[in-house]
């Protein structure tokens, strides 16, 4: 006499799916995970920013997590949330505790003076060529001005491409005073003022200090550049 076993292990199929399921219980929710990654980003960052913006990463949807049972818990490694990337771990507390790590994005938009069109080493800015843009201050690591007029009249260091940020470091005064140019002095005596003819004796930009030949006296003196070919002296 034969005896079929399929109603058999249909029945332990089915009592191992209802017993998984059983043991499995509900699923936290990934976006209450992102939300307290959020959070806390954004409490830490305020912190010390103004205005910050925080851009989530996505967890794996693939992700299977049982629900917490307690409140989550978000933290960080860091004393400080930075800007940039960042990683914010959040936690379950539960009996049945579990970690997952959540990336995120902390971006500063301030206005940045920005290079207004394509220009070539040595150019002298002038106010057209610059312009101020909201940019994330975090991307950037060679720093930033927030005013043309902290960089209109200065030269280029090197070559610069349309949008590109103007830091301190990639402009130079113009020297408007040339080693053994012919330059005016003007002295000044109380409430007198006397012009003379010199020469530099080295390359100046505007309002710095030079040393300078006065023609008559052959005297060395030394004075501030105020102008192109002038060199203000006190006497």
């Amino acid at each position: 006499m034969r005896i079929s076993i399929m109603p058999f292990l249909l029945s332990v199929f089915f009592s191992m799916v209802i017993t998984l399921d059983a043991w499995a219980g509900p699923l936290q929710s990934l976006n209450s995970i992102e939300h307290a990654a959020y959070e806390y980003a954004m409490e830490k960052t305020q912190c010390a920013y103004d205005l910050p913006q925080i851009v989530m990463g996505n967890l794996d949807s693939r992700l299977r997590l049982q629900a917490c049972e307690e409140p989550l818990v978000a933290f960080t490694h860091k004393q400080l949330v930075g800007l940039g990337n960042q990683t914010i771990g959040v936690k379950c507390p539960s009996a049945k505790p579990w970690t997952v790590y959540v990336p995120v994005k902390v971006k500063l938009l301030k206005p940045v003076v920005v290079a207004a069109k394509a220009m070539s080493a040595k150019h002298i800015l002038k106010a057209t060529d610059v312009v101020v843009k909201q940019v994330d201050v975090g991307e950037l690591r060679q720093g930033y001005l927030s005013d043309t007029a902290l960089v209109v009249g200065q030269q280029l260091k090197y070559a610069m491409a349309m949008g590109t940020v103007i830091g301190q470091n990639a402009v130079k005064p113009e020297k408007i005073v040339r080693r053994g140019e012919m330059i005016t002095l003007i002295a000044i005596a109380g409430g007198m003022q006397v012009k003379m003819n010199g020469t530099a004796l080295s390359d100046a930009s505007l309002g710095q200090r030079i040393r300078v030949k006065n023609s008559s006296s052959k005297r060395v003196i030394v004075g501030v550049v105020d102008a192109p070919g002038i060199v203000r002296v006190s006497l």
